[in-house]
């Protein structure tokens, strides 16, 4: 008869849950920011490192809290009495068609490392 949320096992993952996705949603900003500020021919080539941080991050993160949404809510998470399981199953694709995460991981880490970036020819290098 109590409320999920007063149980400190429920409320920690959630917190680390909000804090992600307000990191992710500063990310996006600030790499919008710098989007709108960079000369257009510029943007693939001192972005696109930002860019797929982005993406993989966010679906990982959607197909998270819903995993966890559907692990809070016990068996009936799972049903389709809740929208987490449709979520969860909807968004999973998008760490695969939208550009594979790995994909996306290796474009940042070719970016990190050097192998891509300002100064590198970003043309056929991935």
């Amino acid at each position: 008869g109590e409320a999920l949320a007063k149980n400190q096992a429920i409320q920690f993952p959630l917190v680390e849950l909000a804090t992600q996705a307000e990191m992710l949603r500063l990310l996006i900003r600030k790499t919008a920011w710098d989007m709108d500020n960079t000369e257009h021919k510029q943007v693939e080539r001192t972005l696109s490192d930002k860019v797929s941080m982005c993406n993989y991050w966010a679906n990982r993160l959607c197909c998270e809290a819903a995993d966890r949404a559907m692990q809070v809510h016990g068996g009936i998470g799972y049903s389709r009495h809740k929208p987490f399981e449709h979520i969860y199953r909807h968004h999973r694709r998008y760490r695969i068609t939208e550009g594979a995460e790995e994909i996306q991981i290796r474009k940042v880490a070719a970016y990190l490392f050097g192998y891509l970036g300002p100064g590198k020819d970003t043309i056929g290098k991935l």
